[in-house]
């Protein structure tokens, strides 16, 4: 592992114990987030943070991870989680950092709409690389920092209950993400250990700033708000799949701007 590249330790006094840093040496509740770079994983990393987690975020793009990594007092991996090397990587770096993650979170994903007739290779093995064996990696490696009452949340979409025009490769993917999801359950819900697969409708992120997307999108950080709630469910509760949308009619639908944007 090169320096640049290693984990990065939060500021001094703001790692290893409680919220406000004070903590009598409790420390903090571990989150550890694949994606981190923008989007849902990046406003995951800020909302958990401001909760009293130490967050370590993962992502391809160094910089923007390494500044998030220091905007919130976080650590930080720059990785390819479709890279075997890279998922054991992380996962000995969150092994450094000395405590089992109450949080796990693959929020990684790519989406590159096309046809089918005459669909390049690459963009489906790349669509499937990164949001589908990007998720097992990451799970396998952390599995075994995992004790009871540890949380993996996959983010997943509602693309992969129902298949659209142009995006074969990103359905496939997703739903063999969420069978994934229901796998890891059935073995290790023995542990102690949850799952959780959010199948989530458009979220105005980077991914969809894109003609042609519904105007009905999520906040990256509505998402997020959702994420650290299950961070309190008792441990006992097991709620694997959440199907979560922006509202589409009523007082509560996003307004005729956002619709009209270009």
């Amino acid at each position: 592992m090169s320096a640049a590249d290693a984990p990065r330790e939060p500021a001094a006094g703001s790692a290893g114990t409680g919220a406000d840093g004070a903590g009598a040496g409790v420390p903090k509740p571990l989150a550890v987030i694949a994606g981190a770079s923008s989007g849902i994983g990046a406003a995951a990393a800020r909302k958990l943070a401001a909760e009293g987690f130490h967050v370590h975020v993962a992502a391809r793009r160094a910089e923007p991870l390494r500044e998030l990594a220091d905007a919130i007092g976080g650590s930080c991996t720059v990785a390819d989680l479709s890279s075997e090397a890279d998922a054991q990587r992380l996962a000995a770096d969150v092994a450094q950092l000395g405590r089992a993650p109450k949080l796990a979170i693959y929020a990684a994903g790519v989406l590159e709409p096309t046809q089918i007739a005459g669909h390049p290779l690459d963009v489906w093995e790349r669509t499937i690389a990164v949001n589908l064996t990007g998720g097992f990696l990451f799970a396998r490696e952390l599995l075994p920092l995992l004790t009871a009452g540890s949380r993996i949340v996959f983010t997943s979409s509602v693309s992969a209950r129902k298949g659209a025009r142009g995006l074969a490769a990103y359905s496939a993917s997703k739903s063999g993400l969420d069978r994934f999801a229901e796998a890891l359950q059935a073995e290790h819900e023995r542990d102690g250990i949850g799952v959780h697969v959010l199948a989530l409708g458009p979220v105005a992120t980077p991914m969809l700033d894109r003609p042609g997307v519904s105007p009905f999108q999520l906040d990256a950080d509505e998402v997020a708000d959702v994420i650290a709630y299950l961070a309190t469910l008792p441990p006992g509760v097991v709620m694997r799949d959440l199907q979560i949308r922006a509202a589409t009619k009523g007082p509560f639908a996003r307004d005729a701007a956002r619709a009209e944007a270009p």
